[in-house]
């Protein structure tokens, strides 16, 4: 290990004491949550104190990059999770316009997902336009792939309707339930009924449902990503998971990591990468939201800690008041860089692991 590397370490390893808290406290510094205990109130001191202590020691100690050095990181990346806008609701752009971004800025190729209906049945006519636009302007044209998402929309865990998707040019994802599923309904909108929300696992044995188990069939024959959904990593993730290795699937995933209805922890996420799973390294939550374990800190000790060999780049973004994909993922390069990761790091995680996932 290298004297650069072991400051980086020390620096993202900085750890704020009690005495330090309570000399934060006697400042008069007041948090706008009247309601805070005390033991609260501490790890909001100790967590604000760590991160102007890492970025103030990052951006002191000498960063430096330029945009063509960004430029050069991004020309040829995948995005395996950029949310398109064929929807019931309002997004940012549909899906030929943030191909159109994504082409322009230089990536190779971007997974679209949509909530409700099969995202690559969007993508003839994202692709004839981006074709378009791309013989207008002299541009090579990112490759388009997509999926289903089996929610409720789709009949849920619908074998037959995954198999009516694979006709599709660029058919790559199955996602488990997301919104749908029994655990977002609870961690998300406390919902704790059973309704029509889906499970992939049965409640008591933790053995994956029948008619799952025929969509890794599916899966596993036409050599399709499996990403899971809204889950927890035990039991339902992990079984899910063993199940698909053992029918034959090869192409394993776990969406945002960082997120509190998906949650991992970094052991998880070590032992997810031991059984061949990917893990998404997510632009949204380090981008527009970086409270604690979403934020580009934690993105780098993914990166560090878990290895890029083992990460996907996922920007994760199409909500309509957030940037751009194309603009998130320039910016999250860059607090990648201005965090301690290595341009090697961020090549393998934007660029080698995703192609190598996608088969591609």
């Amino acid at each position: 290990m290298g004297r650069d590397d072991a400051e980086l370490r020390k620096i993202l390893g900085t750890k704020v004491s009690q005495e330090r808290v309570e000399r934060l406290r006697s400042l008069g510094i007041k948090f706008d949550q009247p309601d805070l205990t005390r033991e609260a109130e501490d790890y909001l001191f100790r967590k604000f104190a760590e991160e102007v202590d890492i970025q103030y020691a990052r951006f002191q100690a000498g960063i430096k990059f330029t945009e063509a050095e960004v430029d050069e990181l991004l020309d040829g990346a995948i995005d395996i999770h950029a949310h398109g806008g064929s929807e019931n609701f309002e997004r940012l752009l549909l899906e030929d316009e943030l191909a159109t971004d994504y082409t322009q800025l230089g990536l190779r190729a971007v997974v679209i997902k949509t909530w409700w209906t099969p995202s690559v049945s969007h993508l003839p006519l994202a692709r004839k336009l981006l074709h378009a636009w791309c013989e207008k302007h002299g541009k090579q044209p990112i490759q388009l792939f997509g999926g289903i998402t089996l929610n409720t929309s789709v009949g849920g865990l619908n074998p037959l309707a995954v198999k009516r998707c694979l006709g599709f040019e660029g058919m790559k994802y199955i996602w488990m339930p997301m919104v749908d599923s029994y655990w977002h309904r609870r961690v998300v909108h406390d919902d704790w009924s059973e309704g029509p929300w889906l499970r992939i696992v049965d409640e008591k044995t933790h053995k994956v449902l029948p008619p799952l188990q025929e969509v890794l069939r599916v899966a596993a024959a036409n050599d399709l990503v499996v990403a899971c959904g809204h889950y927890p990593w035990k039991p339902d993730a992990y079984e899910l998971m063993a199940e698909a290795k053992r029918l034959g699937v090869r192409r394993l995933e776990m969406v945002h990591p960082t997120h509190i209805h998906s949650k991992l922890t970094i052991e998880d996420m070590k032992e997810a990468a031991r059984e061949g799973i990917k893990l998404m390294l997510m632009g949204l939550g380090s981008c527009t939201y970086p409270f604690h374990e979403n934020g580009p800190i934690y993105s780098v000790r993914m990166l560090k800690e878990v290895g890029p060999q083992h990460l996907v780049y996922g920007s994760d973004l199409g909500q309509i008041h957030n940037p751009s994909h194309a603009v998130v993922s320039r910016w999250f390069v860059k607090l990648l860089l201005a965090y301690g990761a290595t341009k090697d790091e961020i090549r393998i995680a934007f660029k080698d692991t995703p192609a190598k996932h996608l088969g591609i």
